[in-house]
């Protein structure tokens, strides 16, 4: 397995952390994107579009787009489904394109 395709793995299972640490919160893509950096997985809004669609297609999170309360821009929301929190505490098989790291 290459080592950027290793990186995605892990950047979407650190989506998956990051959106289980918060539930039932939703988080905005700026806030995933300064997480994901704040870990060391810097990545694109588009990069992070791509990883949302991905995870969104598996059932793992969902996203929408709101009207935000500041502007007149919409904003997208993420937040990990029960199907997403059941797969990141290892309750359901392993899926492919997706690395958790083991539990300390």
């Amino acid at each position: 397995m290459t080592t950027k395709l290793r990186q995605k793995e892990i950047i979407r299972g650190k989506i998956l952390d990051y959106l289980g640490l918060i539930y039932p919160q939703s988080a905005t893509l700026p806030l995933l994107q300064g997480e994901l950096d704040l870990f060391g997985y810097p990545v694109t809004l588009e990069e992070l579009n791509f990883h949302v669609a991905y995870l969104s297609e598996k059932g793992l999170v969902t996203s929408e787009r709101v009207r935000g309360s500041a502007s007149l821009k919409n904003v997208m929301l993420v937040k990990i489904t029960a199907k997403g929190i059941d797969y990141r505490d290892g309750r359901l098989p392993a899926e492919e394109g997706i690395y958790l790291e083991p539990e300390q």
